[in-house]
């Protein structure tokens, strides 16, 4: 059956785990997501190898180089596999060196518009709970970055979706809707009349700012970076619609398509190391699925 172009019979046929909505496949990234048609992908989401990490534990670094090279090569091939209106979100921070903080995060940014994305919106991961330091002369690190770059500028964008309770003090809003002008229409100077937006909703928007614990679970394969499944969960709701495809090439133990078969979106995860992707068969056995369609959608 074909879904946006891709083949998920074949893609099904080569997977380490498969559903009915989704496929986590064996294999290197880059390759992995050349083998995909254009514009198959809505909403790319991954946490690629933070600098100077230990490379699929054989003790390699990954370094500058690599991020310049085949890291870049891959950025490419995921503009290229996106829809007109998708989005990829690359969380991502560098590591301290020495007395100073990595600038990589900053370069990839560079480096994605210089390969024709559009730098959309910069998200903040703060993390209420960090691991705790490690450095004489530096606090908790408990922020990175959720960059979102877009193909063009119609990327879709649904945030009623993800509409928080407003801070306003009960009494407050209250107070508001009582007051004629926030709801009904006035007349201007210029003679043109409009309709107030009520003042203090019960939802609103939420910032930018996202505040999500690190995942403490148990970690038996051992992955050492895994991001909470509220983090993917979050932009697949902001950035898409039911039955479409999220991408991970960096799959881990599978955060992206939990979130993804959880919102009943397709997904498709790509992942090197068999150990780490062992671990999405428990993680999907024991989700707790939603009894209908989620809030807002």
């Amino acid at each position: 059956m074909n879904h946006n172009g891709l083949d998920w019979d074949r893609l099904r046929a080569g997977a380490a785990t498969a559903t009915g909505l989704g496929v986590l496949t064996l294999g290197d990234a880059l390759e992995s997501v050349a083998a995909l048609p254009d514009g198959c992908v809505d909403l790319a989401v991954t946490s690629p190898p933070y600098d100077r990490q230990g490379k699929y534990r054989d003790g390699e670094a990954y370094r500058r180089e690599w991020y310049r090279g085949y890291f870049l090569a891959l950025t490419a091939e995921i503009h290229r596999v996106l829809a007109p209106h998708g989005s990829f979100v690359l969380n991502y921070r560098s590591k301290r060196q020495g007395a100073e903080r990595g600038t990589l995060q900053y370069e990839l940014v560079l480096w994605l518009r210089e390969q024709g994305f559009l730098f959309a919106e910069d998200f903040v991961w703060g993390k209420p709970s960090p691991p705790p330091g490690r450095f004489n002369r530096f606090l908790k690190d408990a922020v990175e970055y959720c960059f979102q770059f877009t193909k063009t500028p119609a990327w879709q964008f649904f945030p009623e979706h993800v509409l928080q309770p407003a801070r306003w003090d009960a009494v407050d809003r209250a107070r508001r809707r009582r007051l004629e002008h926030n709801y009904a229409r006035v007349q201007e100077p210029s003679g043109h009349g409009r309709k107030r937006a009520l003042a203090g909703p019960d939802q609103v928007r939420p910032s930018t700012l996202l505040t999500f614990e690190p995942e403490f679970g148990p970690n038996p394969s051992g992955h050492p970076s895994r991001f909470p499944v509220e983090l993917p969960d979050f932009f697949i709701r902001l950035m898409t619609r039911p039955g479409q495809v999220v991408l991970d090439p960096f799959a881990g133990t599978g955060t992206t398509g939990v979130a993804a078969e959880a919102l009943s979106r397709r997904w498709v995860l790509f992942e090197a190391d068999a150990g780490y992707a062992a671990a999405l068969p428990d993680r999907l056995a024991r989700l707790a699925r939603p009894e209908g369609p989620m809030a807002g959608e």
